[in-house]
């Protein structure tokens, strides 16, 4: 086989027909190592490099081949004093023996192996050299002229495939420098940073990720869809993979994902379209910050000492449950029910304000204990207390007050050894469809617990006007 290839460059029939084969294989899109092995293929040459001066000035050496080259020999070949000696005067110039003396020292095994060779110049447009192409061959060979005209066809039609190849692998170097230098800075980022292909599969997950949600990237990895990880519901995790492939979230976006643990988080997560069509998933964890908004939120319509919402919160309970109730939807009628806890300055007076305070939050989570679902209670002065009762009519609301009392005296406060039996007034107000009118609603309310109280406290009045 390799006397075969030996005998394309010593014929010139069959170096043409060699060289017709070898074109269409060579083209820009190959990198330099495989157009290098290539011809090494075709031609039977056993070692192949190119030698190019790149923009900065610094000489980029590429080899391939059965023999190793390294650069360093490269250079010091291209600086021997038979080479610089007529620097100017040669475009081709060949050996026909002994070229690995030439190239290699004593101890290389191409010192000895190699023997015929040629080295062609390479001419920038402006016809300066710009760098070198050499091939090498382990036998002599009988018309190395053939084999330099050969080379000379290789070198004008390849030249600018050199440049472009060259300029393409020093891009794709500098930018797996650029990547390199930014992964440490994606590892070590306090924002969550990650990526899945469109086959769901992780390829970034940064230190971020791994702290947060408490999966390594290996774990996220290996599993066949890691969104089920973080996202059980099946709607939840097709909404999450259209927003990553379908059509990515250029504003941060609001998800809940699950951690490790079962927590469930609150991430603000945004989506970056990089040059190559992937997805970099950029997140911030805002859970804590979700937490003390809600806490704030909470503190904002809460009443401190009983837990009931404010006077504020409940006014506004009020006035929404009024706008629903003047759609004309049956459901939406409700009724109002206002407290006012009896004696209560005698208790504060006899017991102490401690105890006062006590009694309230006794009373209320009383109330709270048998008041339906969709009620809101909330306090409105000092032991003055109003609940709202969605789909109520007045008799079941007077049936809840009693029902109230009841449990007030079988469960009284205790303070030490000592029993505290809560006493209150009530008035009642059914809201009919279309009422609206807040301030007139509390007024029947508060007149309703006026008679109640009137007429000897201890009870629950119906108001009995409408407006």
């Amino acid at each position: 086989m390799k006397e075969k290839r030996r005998d394309i460059v010593n014929d010139s029939m069959q170096a043409l027909h060699a060289l017709a084969k070898l074109m269409p294989l060579l083209n820009s899109q190959c990198s330099l190592s495989e157009m290098l092995g290539t011809i090494n293929r075709v031609l039977g040459s056993t070692l192949a490099w190119v030698s190019v001066d790149d923009d900065d000035g610094l000489q980029r050496v590429v080899c391939a081949g059965d023999v190793t080259c390294h650069s360093f020999e490269v250079t010091d070949f291209l600086a021997s004093t038979t080479l610089q000696r007529h620097k100017r005067s040669w475009r081709v110039v060949y050996w026909k023996e002994h070229i690995g003396r030439a190239l290699f020292p004593p101890q290389h095994p191409g010192y000895t192996q190699l023997q015929s060779g040629v080295l062609c110049k390479l001419s920038s447009h402006d016809w300066h050299c710009s760098g070198y192409f050499f091939l090498a061959f382990d036998e002599q060979l009988n018309s190395l002229p053939i084999l330099k005209n050969i080379v000379v066809v290789l070198v004008e039609k390849l030249k600018d495939y050199f440049e472009e190849i060259i300029a393409r692998e020093k891009t794709a170097q500098e930018m797996q420098r650029v990547v390199t230098q930014y992964k440490t800075l994606f590892e070590r980022a306090p924002v969550l940073m990650n990526s899945f292909d469109k086959h769901n599969r992780c390829v970034l997950w940064n230190a971020e990720c791994e702290k947060v949600f408490g999966w390594s990237m290996a774990e996220v990895a290996a599993h066949s869809d890691p969104l089920v990880l973080f996202y059980p519901d099946p709607e939840e995790r097709r909404r999450v993979r259209e927003s990553v492939h379908v059509s990515p979230l250029k504003d941060m976006y609001e998800w809940h994902p699950l951690r490790r643990d079962g927590m469930q988080l609150t991430i603000l997560w945004s989506n970056i379209l990089l040059p190559d069509n992937s997805i970099l998933n950029i997140g911030l964890d805002i859970t804590e910050r979700k937490k003390a908004e809600q806490q704030l939120a909470v503190k904002a319509t809460t009443d401190d000492l009983t837990g009931c919402f404010n006077r504020s919160a409940i006014l506004q309970k009020l006035k929404s449950a009024l706008a629903a109730n003047s759609r004309q939807d049956a459901d939406s009628q409700f009724c109002v029910l206002m407290f006012d806890l009896d004696y209560f300055k005698q208790i504060n007076d006899e017991w102490g304000h401690l105890v006062g305070d006590a009694a309230l939050i006794h009373f209320c989570d009383r109330l709270r204990e048998i008041s339906p679902a969709g009620s809101a209670l909330g306090r409105v002065g000092g032991e003055e207390f109003l609940l709202l009762l969605a789909r109520t009519d007045g008799d079941a609301a007077t049936r809840l007050s009693n029902q109230l009392r009841h449990i007030l005296k079988e469960k009284p406060l205790l303070v030490g050894d000592r029993k505290l039996e809560l006493a209150f007034s009530a008035g009642v107000v059914e809201v009919g469809l279309g009422q609206r009118d807040t301030s007139a609603l509390l007024t029947r309310a508060d007149k309703a617990l006026y008679d109640a109280k009137r007429t000897g406290r201890g009870k629950t009045v119906l108001a009995s006007d409408y407006l």
